[in-house]
């Protein structure tokens, strides 16, 4: 991550705030004069997606900043938590929702009859969101950001939520009302799985999980490949942001010369860059072997 993706960052973001802006007062207003409890769930989703939108500016901005004295590592933890703060808002705004819908289903009398114009509303809705979501996700993917990525899943989230709400509109304008505050439901749900699952994925990285075994298992493979590598260990790994971070120690014979040793170790270097996913950061030390016939050998 560098300072180069921030523009690309903050172009996405700024437009996905402008449609956002424009989405939730359509839909909060369509909703209140068109009748439509699910509409106006869906407008509080739209606004919820223009408030991370302000979480990813921010985050993106310091986030992308290259590391200095203070962040040796860079600064892309901040994303990592912003990414925890969307999650958490999308849970308590699914809560909500859900709560909100079973009160009214359970006092009919608080059911809304939503019409034509909630109906068009939410059609357009899902129109303009999933076009959203693939521009964001095309930005996230050329510079590798997790919260761009979350950010365009939370426009897609939309895009479904409104899905759903057609689908209970026309029910209702069928006369099933329940319809309507059914949708709502779903639309509470949806977000609360969504905002679940972000949190998940910030919460293991902010606890430093690593790579899976399996990764670990085929990253040995590499450094025991390597002529010259008598055998290594100490192989550790970590997540922050799009970057992959990873060290390890590898054991050479102990004749081979300081200039050969350094070259070894570009070696082992480039090809664990080669294989791992994303932005990688591999730093390498080395040691004599004790015996130099030993290979293979792995440790974390």
């Amino acid at each position: 991550m560098s300072e180069s993706h921030w523009p690309a960052k903050r172009r996405v973001t700024l437009i996905g705030a402008l449609v956002n802006l424009a989405l939730s007062l359509g839909k909060l207003a369509g909703g209140l004069i068109g009748q439509s409890q699910a509409l106006v769930a869906d407008g509080v989703h739209s606004l919820s997606d223009l408030l991370s939108d302000a979480l990813v500016l921010l985050a993106s901005r310091w986030g992308s900043l290259d590391a200095d004295h203070n962040h040796p590592y860079g600064h892309q933890r901040i994303e990592t938590l912003a990414t925890l703060g969307v999650g958490l808002l999308l849970l308590a705004l699914g809560a909500g929702f859900l709560i909100d819908s079973i009160s009214r289903l359970l006092n009919p009398e608080r059911l809304l009859a939503p019409g034509w114009l909630a109906f068009g509303i939410a059609v357009a809705s899902v129109l303009v969101k999933e076009a959203l979501y693939q521009y964001t996700a095309r930005v996230a993917r050329q510079t590798e950001s997790a919260l761009l990525r979350a950010n365009a899943w939370h426009h897609r989230s939309d895009a479904l939520s409104s899905m759903v709400v057609i689908v209970g509109i026309a029910g209702a304008l069928a006369g099933l009302l329940w319809l309507d505050s059914v949708a709502a439901a779903i639309v509470g749900i949806m977000l609360g799985w969504v905002g679940w699952r972000l949190i998940g994925e910030a919460a293991t990285e902010l606890v430093d999980t690593g790579l899976s075994g399996r990764e670990l298992r085929a990253l040995s493979h590499t450094i025991a490949a390597v002529p010259g590598v008598c055998h290594h260990d100490r192989l550790r790994s970590r997540r922050m942001g799009g970057r992959i971070f990873v060290d390890v120690r590898i054991h050479l014979a102990p004749e081979v010369r300081v200039t050969e040793a350094e070259a070894i170790s570009a070696r082992v270097s480039r090809r664990m860059v080669e294989q791992l996913p994303g932005q990688a950061d591999v730093v390498i030390s080395i040691a004599a072997a004790r015996d130099s016939s030993v290979t293979g050998d792995s440790g974390r």
